[in-house]
C-alpha cells in the first residue's frame, strides 16, 4: 500500500523537475535571442568599412581640420553646442576602431596602417588647434577647457561603453545612427584641442608674447592629452573585445609565446592607462567634498550672518589648506572661532585652518542686487501707498456722504415737529425718500394728514407755505402728499 502511495508522489516530483528544466531552457533561449549580436552581423563589410575609413588623408584630413577648428572655437567661446558640432563631423573614430580591429584579428598590416594614420590625425589636430589658439584674440581659460583637464576612471567607463556601441553599430548590415552619439559621448576631439591650447600658451611664454598664463601649462597639456589617449585606448579595447567575441576572421599567432606576449602587453598597457585615472578621480572627489563642506558651513553655521560675508575661499599653501572668510564689519569675527571650528569639523573640513579677514572692497554684483531690491521695494511701496490713499479717499467720501445724510435727516425731523405747531389742523406729518420715475435719484417726500377738511384753494395755500418754509431752510421738498 505504501509503495502504491509513493509512486504517484515520485511521478509528480519528476514532472515538476521536468517543467522547471523546460522553463530554464526556454528562458535561456529567450535571453540568448534578446542579447545576441549575431543577427544582422556583417563581418566582411565591417572589416572593409573600417579599413576604408581609417586613413586620414584627402577628404578625411580636411574634415578633421574643420572639426578641430569648430571644436577649438567652441572651447574658446565656452559654447557646448559648438563643441558638439565639432565632435559630430570628426573622422577620428575610424582609425581608433581600426587599431582595435587590427589587434583583435592579428592583422599586422591593418594595425600598422591604423596606427600610422592615428598618429597623423593627432599631428593634424595638435597643429590646427595650436595655430588657432596662438592667433585667437580671446584664448582665455574657459570652463569648457577646464573640464577637459581632469580625466577620471568614469571617463574610462564612458570610453569603454561608447566603444562597444561604436563597433556594434559599424558591424551591422544596416548601418545605425549610433556613431555620431559615440563620437559625442567619448569626446575625443575637445581634449586634443585643449592640448593645442596648452601648447599655444607655452609657445607664447617661450616667445615672451602676451600675458603670462596664470595656470600650469605643462599640467594642462599632460592631463588633456592623457584624457584623449585614455578615451582612444578604451574605445580600441572595447572594439578588440567585441571583435573577438563575434569571431571575426583571425590570423593565427606564429607561436604560443607571441600570443602570450601580445595579450600581456594589452593587459599591462590597459592597467597602466587606468591607474592614473584613479588618482585623478580621488583628487576630484576630494575637491567636490570640500566644496560641499564649504557650502554646508555657510548655510548651517553662518546662517543670517552670511549677508556680512563677502567671499569664502579655500586657499592651498605649502603649510596646508585654509578656509578664508572675507567679511564686512565685525559681526563675523574670531571670537566665535571655537564654534566655527566645530562646524568645520562637522561638515568635513576639520583638516583646514580658519582665517577671517575684514574687507573694505565693494562687491558690485551684491551692490547691484541690493539696489535692484531697493528699487523694487520703492516701487512696491509707492504702489501700496497709492492704493492706501485711494482707499482712504473713498472711505472719507463715503463718511462725508453719510454725515450729510444724517444731518439732513435730523433737519427734516426737526422740521416735522415745527410744522405740527405752526399749522392748525395738521394732524400728522411723515418724511420719506422716494425714487423718481425719471432716474434712480432719491427725492424727499412729506406726507401730510389734516384733521379738518380744507377746500382745494386753501389746501394749495397751506402747501405753498410749507414749501416756502422748507426752501428757506435749504430743505427742498420734491413732493407733498396729502393723506385724506
Amino acid at each position: 500500500m505504501n509503495n502504491q502511495d509513493s509512486a504517484p508522489e515520485e511521478d509528480i516530483t519528476k514532472e515538476i523537475h521536468s517543467d522547471f528544466a523546460r522553463l530554464r531552457q526556454n528562458l535561456g533561449k529567450f535571453l540568448k535571442g534578446l542579447t545576441s549580436l549575431r543577427p544582422g552581423l556583417d563581418r566582411e563589410g565591417t572589416i572593409r568599412r573600417i579599413k576604408e575609413n581609417k586613413r586620414i588623408q584627402g577628404a578625411n584630413a580636411w574634415l578633421l581640420m574643420c572639426s578641430i577648428m569648430v571644436a577649438s572655437l567652441g572651447l574658446d567661446l565656452n559654447s557646448p553646442a559648438v563643441i558638439i558640432g565639432g565632435m559630430l563631423i570628426s573622422p577620428l573614430m575610424s582609425p581608433i576602431l581600426g587599431l582595435g580591429l587590427g589587434i583583435a584579428t592579428n592583422d599586422r598590416d591593418a594595425l600598422s596602417t591604423a596606427g600610422r594614420h592615428f598618429g597623423i590625425a593627432i599631428g593634424i589636430a595638435l597643429f590646427t588647434s595650436t595655430v588657432y589658439f596662438f592667433i585667437t584674440p580671446f584664448g582665455e581659460l574657459t570652463d569648457e577647457i577646464v573640464m577637459r583637464t581632469e580625466p577620471t576612471f568614469l571617463d574610462v567607463l564612458v570610453a569603454f561603453f561608447g566603444g562597444i556601441a561604436g563597433i556594434i553599430s559599424v558591424s551591422r548590415e544596416e548601418q545605425s545612427s549610433a556613431i555620431p552619439g559615440v563620437a559625442i559621448a567619448t569626446a575625443l576631439m575637445p581634449p586634443l584641442c585643449v592640448t593645442g591650447f596648452g601648447l599655444a600658451k607655452a609657445l607664447e611664454s617661450m616667445l615672451g608674447l602676451g600675458i603670462p598664463a596664470n595656470f600650469d601649462t605643462s599640467s594642462l597639456i599632460f592631463n588633456s592629452f592623457y584624457l584623449f589617449f585614455l578615451n582612444s585606448f578604451f574605445v580600441a579595447a572595447a572594439t578588440f573585445l567585441i571583435v573577438r567575441y563575434l569571431n571575426f576572421p583571425f590570423k593565427k599567432y606564429p607561436d604560443v609565446r607571441t600570443r602570450k606576449r601580445t595579450l600581456l602587453f594589452i593587459f599591462s598597457f590597459s592597467l597602466l592607462m587606468i591607474i592614473p585615472s584613479f588618482f585623478i578621480l580621488r583628487r576630484v572627489l576630494q575637491k567636490v567634498n570640500i566644496e560641499r563642506g564649504r557650502q554646508r558651513f555657510i548655510q548651517e553655521y553662518l546662517e543670517e550672518k552670511s549677508k556680512y560675508l563677502d567671499d569664502c575661499q579655500i586657499v592651498e599653501t605649502d603649510d596646508g589648506k585654509t578656509l578664508v572668510l572675507k567679511v564686512y564689519g565685525s559681526v563675523i569675527n574670531m571670537s566665535d572661532s571655537v564654534l566655527y571650528k566645530e562646524g568645520m569639523q562637522a561638515v568635513g573640513l576639520g583638516d583646514l585652518d580658519l582665517e577671517i579677514i575684514p574687507t573694505s572692497e565693494i562687491d558690485l554684483s551684491l551692490f547691484s542686487s541690493l539696489q535692484a531690491q531697493f528699487e523694487h521695494f520703492n516701487t512696491s511701496f509707492d504702489e501700496r501707498l497709492d492704493i492706501f490713499r485711494e482707499t482712504q479717499r473713498s472711505d472719507l467720501n463715503a463718511l462725508a456722504t453719510n454725515q450729510e445724510k444724517l444731518s439732513k435727516k435730523a433737519s427734516y425731523t426737526q422740521l416735522l415737529g415745527e410744522l405740527l405747531i405752526l399749522f392748525d389742523g395738521l394732524e400728522e406729518v411723515a418724511y420719506a425718500e422716494h425714487h423718481l420715475s425719471s432716474d434712480s435719484t432719491l427725492a424727499p417726500v412729506l406726507m401730510l394728514k389734516w384733521a379738518t377738511e380744507k377746500d382745494r384753494d386753501e389746501l394749495l395755500r397751506e402747501q405753498d407755505k410749507i414749501k416756502a418754509l422748507c426752501d428757506g431752510r435749504d430743505l427742498p421738498i420734491s413732493l407733498l402728499s396729502v393723506l385724506e
